[in-house]
This record gives structure tokens, C-alpha cells and sequence, in this order.
């Protein structure tokens, strides 16, 4: 089965390592990426293949702000069926906050000693689809408004829905008397019993809100969060 181990590889070939200063050319980022482009490196020893890789690792190291920053690095796994020890890392992602040139280099650390490798740069390009521009700060601050307003919706729905249960509930649990209602009313219900209308006793009636009412007011006060949908929505109103 096909994968994307070599349509990732940021060199496009694996960086070859065979001398400690051998050339590195400079490669292309996106600031774009998630666990995109990846950095691979061969080690060789004067062109001899090395099988035993016990001791070694290797590091990708990379600063975004050369000469001012401490810089970072990360741990380069091994990459095992190769005929000669092979290491490779994606490009994290905080080496692509920014675009423009940073610097970078591979660490090789073996023995209590450590090899760095000659420096060479990467050009992050922006990214088409751009988080950090302007216009898209504000679209997330209309968005971050739309989810709020979705929230208070919500809560004044399940306060609405308090609110309707407690109603029933005292609605459920009152007791009026045939002698509190009214002369008409008494008419009424005394015609309707004698058309045949077969009026519900309140064990008919609590039984009817114990198995339809209850459990509608329980599940309304459940709301679900805000899918991805919801937000893809939001955002194609906003880009309108």
C-alpha cells in the first residue's frame, strides 16, 4: 500500500550525512502545515553504510529567530528496514509561526559526544489559508460572538425548560376540588359525563407525565455542544 513518506519529504530526497560538514541545500516550508513536510537524513561513515545505531540519536534543531532566540529542537526517530541508519522528523510546528528564513541543522549525539551538521535555512511561504492575518482575527472575533450568543440561547433554553418542568410539577401535584369550581363548569362536566365523555383519574394523569412530559422536559435540558458543523456554518455567514 502507497503512502506519503516520500511526497512529504521536504529535501526530496533524504539529507545524505556521510562527513560532518557535508553540504545541507536549503529547503521549502508552508506555514500552513500540521505534521506535514518532513526532514529525513541518512548517516554514513566515509561511505560506509551504518547498521549498528546503538548509542545514536539524532535531533533537528531550528530557530525562527537567529542571533535572538535560544532556538529548539526535536527528537529525530529512526526509521527502521533502511540499509544505513535513517532518521526522520516532521517540521513542528512552532518553526512555522512565522514566514520568512529560519535556520536550521541536524544533531547527531553518540558516545557523550554531539556532531551538529552545517546550518541551512528553510523558507516558510505563507500560508494561503492564513490564521494569523488581520481579517481573519476578526473573523474569529465575530465567530467567538456567534458562539456566545449560541451559548446564552442555549441557557435560556434549559432555564425555559427549568422553568416549563417546575410548572408542570406544581401543575401536577394540585388538587382542586369539585367543590371549588364554578356553577358552569360543574354544568359542563356534569353534560359531558352524561354524553358519554369518560373523564382521566389523577393516577391516569400522572401516569401520562411520567412516561410523555418527564422524560421531554429531561431531555431538553441536554444540549449538545457545538459541532464542526455549527462552526463551518458560522464562518460561511460570516464570509458571505
Amino acid at each position: 500500500m502507497a503512502t506519503l513518506d516520500s511526497f512529504r519529504e521536504a529535501t526530496g530526497e533524504p539529507i545524505q550525512l556521510d562527513l560532518a560538514n557535508g553540504y545541507i541545500a536549503d529547503i521549502r516550508l508552508n506555514a500552513g502545515d500540521i505534521n506535514g513536510r518532513t526532514i529525513t537524513v541518512e548517516l554514513t561513515d566515509n561511505g560506509t553504510p551504518i547498521t549498528d545505531t546503538t548509542g545514536i540519536t539524532v535531533a533537528l534543531a531550528y530557530n525562527t529567530s537567529p542571533g535572538l532566540g535560544l532556538g529548539d529542537r526535536i527528537n529525530m526517530p529512526a526509521v527502521f528496514g533502511t540499509d544505513t541508519a535513517t532518521y526522520r522528523a516532521a517540521v513542528p510546528r512552532k518553526a512555522l509561526v512565522n514566514p520568512g528564513r529560519i535556520l536550521l541543522g541536524i544533531e547527531i549525539s553518540s558516545g557523550g559526544n554531539k556532531v551538529c551538521s552545517r546550518n541551512f535555512y528553510g523558507l516558510v511561504e505563507r500560508a494561503v489559508f492564513d490564521a494569523t492575518a488581520p481579517d481573519a482575527q476578526d473573523q474569529m472575533g465575530v465567530l467567538d460572538r456567534l458562539i456566545d450568543d449560541a451559548t446564552t440561547a442555549i441557557n435560556k433554553a434549559v432555564s425555559a425548560a427549568g422553568e416549563a418542568k417546575d410548572a408542570a410539577d406544581a401543575a401536577r401535584t394540585s388538587v382542586i376540588e369539585y367543590r371549588q369550581l364554578s356553577d358552569d363548569c360543574k354544568a359542563k362536566i356534569a353534560a359531558s359525563a352524561a354524553a358519554g365523555v369518560v373523564f382521566a383519574t389523577q393516577s391516569d394523569i400522572d401516569a401520562q407525565y411520567d412516561s410523555v412530559i418527564a422524560p421531554a422536559l429531561s431531555d431538553a435540558e441536554t444540549i449538545p455542544p457545538l459541532t464542526q458543523s455549527d462552526i463551518d456554518w458560522a464562518l460561511d455567514i460570516i464570509n458571505r
